[in-house]
Order: C-alpha cells, then structure tokens, then sequence
C-alpha cells in the first residue's frame, strides 16, 4: 500500500466564516495527498508578526487567507494592508507556502482574490466552493508536490553548493531563519505596496 505524502492546509481569519471552515474541514478531499487541515484565529492585538513565528504557518504547504484580516481597528502595525499584500510578505519569508486569498467583497482577477459565497445564490455552499475553491487548492498542491520533486532532484545533484541545497530544503520544509529580515524591513515593504495603489 503506497503512503500519500501529506499536505498542510491552514485557514486564517480573525472572524472565522463557518462555510468555509465547514467545507476545508469536512467536504474538501484530495485523492491523491493526505491533507491535514488546521484553523488558525488571528489576533489582532498580536500583530502579523505573530503570523510569522507561528509554527502552525511555518509548517504549512498552503495557506487560505482572509483578505480584510488585517484591515481591523484591533491591528498593531503600522497602516493597514490586506490579505493579498501579507501574501507578499509570507512569499519572501516562507517562499514555498502557497497562499490563496478569499474575500467577501467578490472576485478580483487582478490579485487573485476568491469570492467567499453569499447567501441567496442560487447553489449550495458545498457546491459553490467546490466550483471556486477546490481547483485553487488543488493546483497550490500540485506546485507544493513540484517543488518537493525539485528538492529531492535538488539534493541528489552533487555539482551544487551544498549551504544552498540545505537553504532551500529548510525553507521548503517550513525551516526559516528570517532574522536577517526585521520588523522595519517588513514595515516598509508594507509601505511600499500601499503607495503603489
């Protein structure tokens, strides 16, 4: 009997949206991966550097994240900035981790932001995230599984510094050393994607 590699999948809100939740927890399925699926409930009052330190987001291999979650009045950082921008910020810190933002204020194709369902549309929830969601989450696998394949390639290959190799295996494997990037560093990139709307 093969082992299904296993895949970590989290949902991050800071108002959790029971649908959702019910649909990663209970309907989503992916025959090939074992998926594991775990919630986290952002407090504000800790700050997105709570997000970065925490194991449960460093062990992730895809993460669906709430587009508003930082735009809150209980949010300890400077200004205000969305989902999408925190995308960025994670991609630089943890560069492996796919991240899929979803937002209740509809479908924007130029950030790649999924449409959270409304009420009153005229399919089940089930349905309507197994239509929007579950092709996003199954792709974000199929790149997570690429790039694991690349890795396993990656160490065999003897012709590459081996610092490198160890590097971007940690970093695939949710191993981040991301002193060199402080607070300030992230502050500012946070700026500089808020001047650019």
């Amino acid at each position: 009997m093969n082992i299904k590699e296993k895949i970590n999948l989290v949902y991050i809100d800071d108002d959790r949206d029971e649908a959702i939740s019910a649909y990663l927890e209970e309907v989503y399925k992916n025959d090939k991966y074992d998926v594991e699926y775990h919630e986290i409930e952002f407090e504000g009052d800790k700050g997105y550097e709570s997000l970065l330190d925490s194991p449960e987001v460093a062990s992730a291999n895809v993460i669906l994240i709430d587009s508003r979650l930082f735009e809150n009045d209980n949010i300890k950082c400077k200004g205000k900035f969305s989902g999408e921008e925190f995308r960025m910020i994670l991609r630089k810190v943890f560069p492996f981790i796919e991240v899929l933002v979803i937002s209740q204020n509809g479908e924007n194709k130029d950030f790649e932001i999924i449409p959270k369902y409304r009420s009153g549309s005229s399919r089940t929830q089930k349905e309507y995230y197994d239509g929007v969601l579950k092709n996003k989450i199954d792709e974000s696998i199929k790149r997570v599984i690429t790039f694991r394949n690349i890795s396993k390639k990656l160490e065999s290959n003897k012709g590459i510094e081996k610092f490198l190799v160890e590097k971007a295996v940690d970093s695939l494997n949710g191993i981040n050393d991301y002193e060199d990037l402080s607070k300030e560093d992230i502050d500012k990139l946070i700026v500089a994607f808020q001047s650019m709307e």
